[in-house]
């Protein structure tokens, strides 16, 4: 393919993106305003609609949209927004932009950024149950930062596992990433004239990937990672060596979110990020073993993705109780 087929291709597939992103948009608000109808049409004379699904905004990486089934084909999105609008009393309803593949600086590109102010304060862009905005934000984001070729820069070449340093360089780049999108949410609640405690952000930390060198595939073609084993092997680390350095890794994440979400990091002049952490670690087994292991070396099976989903569901249901 030469350079002139290969920019071709890109512009294509940048449409082909956008269309996605703007049919998930159009689907979402025909399926809001078909929920508000039913359950106007059902309120007894005389009463208001009574009690409306909660409704989110989901933003970020394949944990959020996963679109191969655990026999590795085309499927419907396997992950965790999807098996969370199965779940709950009434289940939510989430209109996701998320994007496999995506870095935390890629989720909040300006285009993307733009994307998200729009459908969070223009209701020509779309309709929330609430008749405001979204309830609340989902995120996933960070891994891509971290894992794929990258990985190698923040492993020691001299048999100490993860460079600390290197390591809490990225990660500074990824905290960097939500306190954007802290304050995205901020400027959206003051176009719509709300306080911003009213969108709070939930996001988890990922599992204990497995180093296994298994990547996706999709009809039985190899399409994505490995993600992991390349980058260690490189290093000079085996497999138990690497479930070692990737634990240190996950563990480190989680503190950081962990310092947001308990407001040790906040954007100047205020004393709350509103961000709940969903905490995910040692939800996935660590095997490939069917079906609560890992697919691949990032992504669980679909009952994973589901035992993902449970631990938002607690967590949203501790913030909304008795609405989800």
């Amino acid at each position: 393919m030469d350079q002139t087929d290969q920019l071709q291709l890109e512009i294509q597939l940048r449409q082909a993106r956008k269309a996605d992103i703007e049919k998930r948009i159009l689907d979402h608000k025909n399926e809001v305003e078909q929920v508000k109808s039913g359950i106007q049409s059902r309120a007894a004379p005389g009463q208001g609609p009574g009690n409306l699904p909660l409704d989110f905004l989901a933003i970020g990486d394949s944990w959020f949209e996963y679109p191969i089934n655990d026999d590795g084909l085309p499927s419907v999105n396997q992950a965790i927004p999807s098996q969370l609008e199965k779940m709950g009393s009434p289940p939510p309803k989430i209109l996701n932009l998320a994007r496999h593949g995506q870095a935390s600086t890629a989720v909040l590109s300006w285009e993307n950024q733009e994307k998200i102010l729009d459908v969070l304060t223009d209701p020509s862009k779309t309709s929330w149950t609430n008749g405001k905005t979204a309830d609340g934000i989902l995120v996933s984001a960070g891994g891509d930062d971290i894992v794929g070729d990258q990985f190698a820069i923040y492993l020691d070449y001299h048999g100490c596992g993860l460079d600390q340093a290197r390591f809490d360089g990225i990660l500074a780049s990824v905290q960097a990433s939500y306190m954007d999108l802290f304050a995205l949410r901020d400027v959206a609640a003051e176009k719509i004239g709300i306080d911003p405690r009213e969108i709070p952000i939930f996001g988890h930390c990922y599992d204990y990937a497995i180093p296994d060198g298994k990547g996706a595939t999709l009809g039985g073609v190899p399409i994505l990672g490995p993600w992991l084993k390349p980058p260690l092997d490189f290093s000079g680390y085996d497999y138990s060596k690497g479930l070692e350095i990737i634990t240190k890794a996950i563990n480190t994440c989680y503190h950081m979110f962990h310092d947001l979400a308990h407001d040790r990091v906040t954007l100047p002049g205020w004393h709350t990020n509103n961000f709940h952490l969903v905490d995910t670690r040692n939800t996935i087994t660590r095997d490939e073993v069917r079906p609560t292991g890992w697919a691949n070396e990032i992504h669980p099976y679909t009952e994973g993705f589901s035992s993902l989903a449970h631990k938002f569901l607690a967590r949203l249901q501790k913030s909304f109780p008795g609405r989800i």
